[in-house]
């Protein structure tokens, strides 16, 4: 049998565990955001007759590489922080989903310089790579969510309707990820890009939707 692990318990012992398991996920997502830098700091080291306007100019799949990069890990960092304050017990099984999106998270500065080294963004492999890498790390996050609705893990005294925004919004930020790897194959990052920007947010927009739709419904139902 599994066993769950309430944090608001009084032991003192079990809310610690909860709070070491949030803090060593912080601790992985700064960690993180730190190295994906490395790859310009490499590269300051100019002879002095260099022109380094030409050095900076020419470091630009980098610095472009990891704007993009350290925003969207910070949106994760972000869906992560909202799914363990909706979480009131955790189990075996939570853990183990957490460290795989951890691990997703901690690859990143792979294909993030990786994308960077190349001279095109156009790249196909390094941009596909990088999008598959990113949707990993999505879908890690949508699996967390579902696996605690089922397991009864989160708050229950949730709004009903609004968990069901969540899961929602989990699935269509996953399913935008995964279109995200055609467009980077097709028609470059660019393309990748644009569907992360334009996409994500109408989807939220319109998991927000449906659920002020369900309240409203019920509302009038009452």
């Amino acid at each position: 049998m599994t066993e769950f692990v309430d944090r608001h318990r009084e032991d003192d012992e079990v809310s610690l565990s909860f709070e070491r398991l949030v803090f060593f996920s912080d601790a992985v997502f700064a960690i993180v955001i730190t190295l994906l830098v490395l790859p310009l700091t490499a590269q300051i080291d100019l002879p002095a007759e260099m022109d380094v306007v030409s050095r900076v100019r020419g470091a630009w799949p980098h610095i472009h590489t990891f704007v993009i990069t350290f925003l969207v890990i910070g949106q994760f960092w972000i869906g992560h922080h909202r799914l363990f304050d909706r979480f009131r017990r955790y189990d075996r099984g939570l853990l183990w989903l957490n460290l795989l999106c951890l691990l997703t998270v901690a690859f990143m500065p792979f294909p993030a310089a990786l994308l960077g080294s190349q001279s095109s963004a156009t790249h196909h492999f390094s941009v596909v790579f990088y999008a598959a890498c990113m949707t990993a790390t999505s879908l890690t996050l949508t699996m967390m969510w579902i696996y605690a609705v089922r397991r009864g893990l989160v708050d229950q005294s949730l709004d009903p309707h609004l968990s069901a925004e969540f899961t929602l919004r989990a699935v269509l930020t996953s399913a935008i990820f995964l279109l995200s790897i055609g467009a980077a194959y097709f028609l470059g990052l660019l393309a990748a890009v644009t569907v992360w920007v334009a996409l994500l947010p109408a989807a939220r927009s319109l998991a927000s939707r449906r659920y002020r739709a369900s309240v409203a419904g019920v509302s009038e139902d009452g």
